[in-house]
């Protein structure tokens, strides 16, 4: 009898930690569905998650959705009070027969307060996811996503047991938080490209697995035999504060003393006009540096002539720049543009081909959409920044959807600002700029060039920064590499002269591929797009389409 009603009690706790995961995925699914904002389908797969991916992803959905600092704190309260409760019960449920189980008060208790250290250590990840929806370079992810799972190894204990700071963490409990990462991810793989009505039940299929991931998580951690004093989790939080900070340190003191070691010389002599080649202007990205050297990414019969974010000099050349010189508005920079790709025209007699990466890439594509009948042939982006300004911020002394996001953002760009070479606040005319457009740069990458060649190189790293596949109406070919450096690799250099020469950009089907399984698997790690259609209508009118983004970005002020 006593066998049978433990039996029956297990089987009723079992039940319950199902219903909680199974049904708080599905619950925002449907949600999400119905109302949207759309492409958030995959963050679904994880509302009922254990700890502390749930706390991760409700920071995503706050980092994005609130307006002033009050609705970010009430909001902030609920989802506490929320994730508290439903943490609680899920390790209530979870906890193993024959273990004697804390009382229901001191469970909810104890996961709520635990809710609020997990949020301050996964508030930098989600910052920076937040930055990347803004500027799509992937390696924001690069460091947000991996930095949110060393948390997860080290700090899930926190709400499950009491003693969580005196103890070690049982390698048990470490691989079912990477078998959570792992079929979370798998999750988004399966929900990003599903339709609607699919959506809640790939969620549902996540929530089960969750539900066993619970029971094995508070089964390793609570099951554990009582051991000596050993502080693995405050050690290890402190360990990876310092593996951060100090990294970031090391890169930025490398990068400044590169330049410190070549101080800006005096503007190179004017080349030659050329005569016979191509004219191709090359165009760097955000915090590049060029000191006046001669540039050849193009092999074969080019003219290459490089950009600069300082303009030309009374000579009639471009000016040597540092990454201080890439940080201004995207109106000052198209106007930069304007005026280089006219005396390049001019010199040679020629139609120029643009070859621009990253940064240069949005600024190329805002130039040609505002200037019809631009001297220009064929323009090649490489690393283009995907689908940028899927969130927004106000500008400082008002208030807007992330404000308090954006004072985040700019807490960390000050602790980082003394070692970086480039300004990295979302202050900075460059960030704010993308701001100020976001509605219309959203659609910009996909929008046809009447007379001008389109192509796009994009790096399989960058399939992180974005969740949904780009819909390009131009050539566009997926290349294995990282964000930026495409014009200093051998093989890319190489598409690009054929490019130019022959028009034609090969793109092998498995590379596609590739990019579609990282873009949906990375899907879920994102923060939701903001989608806010009604403000939007209120700050440029009418939604942009492509027939009118040349003239809603000339009235806002987008030209040169």
């Amino acid at each position: 009898m006593a066998a049978s009603t433990v039996a029956g009690a297990r089987i009723a706790s079992l039940r319950g930690l199902l219903a909680l995961c199974v049904g708080a995925n599905v619950l925002e699914a449907l949600l999400v569905v119905s109302v949207g904002p759309q492409g958030a389908g995959p963050l679904t797969v994880q509302a009922g998650a254990p700890v502390p991916f749930g706390v991760f992803h409700d920071l995503r959905w706050l980092a994005v959705y609130h307006r002033t600092a009050l609705q970010f704190a009430l909001e902030a309260v609920a989802l506490l009070a929320v994730r508290g409760t439903l943490t609680g019960l899920s390790v209530g449920f979870a906890w193993p027969a024959g273990t004697p189980r804390p009382t229901w008060r001191r469970l909810l208790a104890q996961a709520t307060a635990a809710t609020i250290p997990l949020g301050l250590l996964l508030a930098p990840p989600a910052a920076m996811l937040f930055g990347l929806a803004l500027v799509p370079v992937s390696w924001l992810f690069f460091v947000a996503v991996p930095t949110a799972l060393l948390i997860a190894l080290i700090a899930h204990p926190m709400a499950i047991d009491s003693r969580w700071w005196r103890r070690g963490v049982p390698p048990q409990a470490m691989g079912v938080v990477l078998a959570t990462f792992l079929v979370v991810t798998l999750g988004s793989l399966a929900a990003a490209p599903a339709p609607g009505w699919a959506v809640p039940l790939v969620a549902a299929v996540t929530g089960v697995f969750e539900a066993w991931a619970w029971a094995a998580l508070v089964r390793a951690l609570v099951g554990r035999r009582r051991a000596r004093v050993l502080p693995v989790v405050p050690v290890g939080l402190v360990l990876l504060a310092g593996l951060v900070v100090g990294g970031a340190s090391v890169g930025f003191d490398r990068a400044r003393a590169a330049e410190a070691a070549s101080p800006r010389p005096a503007p190179a002599p004017p080349p030659p006009v050329p005569l016979h080649g191509q004219p191709v202007l090359v165009v760097s990205g955000y915090g590049s540096i060029w000191r006046g050297e001669p540039v050849h990414p193009v092999p074969g019969n080019f003219d290459e002539v490089q950009f600069s974010y300082r303009g030309l000099g009374a000579d009639g050349q471009p000016l040597p720049y540092d990454g201080t010189d890439t940080v201004k508005p995207l109106t000052s920079l198209v106007t930069l543009m304007a005026v280089q790709v006219t005396a390049l025209h001019d010199a040679t007699g020629k139609d120029v081909d643009i070859v621009a990466e990253s940064e240069g890439a949005l600024v190329a594509k805002l130039y040609l959409e505002v200037t019809p009948g631009a001297p220009v042939h064929a323009l090649v982006m490489a690393s283009p920044l995907l689908a940028p300004g899927r969130v927004s911020y106000p500008p400082v002394g008002t208030t807007g959807w992330g404000v308090v996001t954006r004072d985040g953002l700019r807490s960390i760009s000050d602790a980082f600002q003394p070692i970086a070479p480039i300004d990295l606040s979302p202050e900075s005319p460059f960030l704010l700029s993308i701001d100020a457009s976001a509605p219309l740069l959203r659609p910009l990458l996909s929008c046809p060039l009447s007379g001008v060649d389109q192509f796009a190189l994009l790096p399989l790293a960058d399939a992180v920064a974005s969740p949904e596949p780009p819909d390009l109406p131009f050539p566009a070919a997926v290349v294995p590499a990282f964000h930026g450096g495409l014009l200093t690799r051998a093989p890319s250099e190489a598409l690009v002269a054929n490019v130019l020469r022959t028009g034609e950009l090969p793109s092998p089907w498995w590379w596609n591929a590739a990019d579609d399984a990282v873009r949906w698997s990375a899907a879920t790690w994102q923060v939701p797009t903001l989608d806010v259609g009604s403000v939007e209508r209120q700050r440029i009118g009418p939604l942009p389409t492509c027939a009118s983004l040349a003239h809603d970005l000339e009235h806002a002020g987008a030209g040169p």
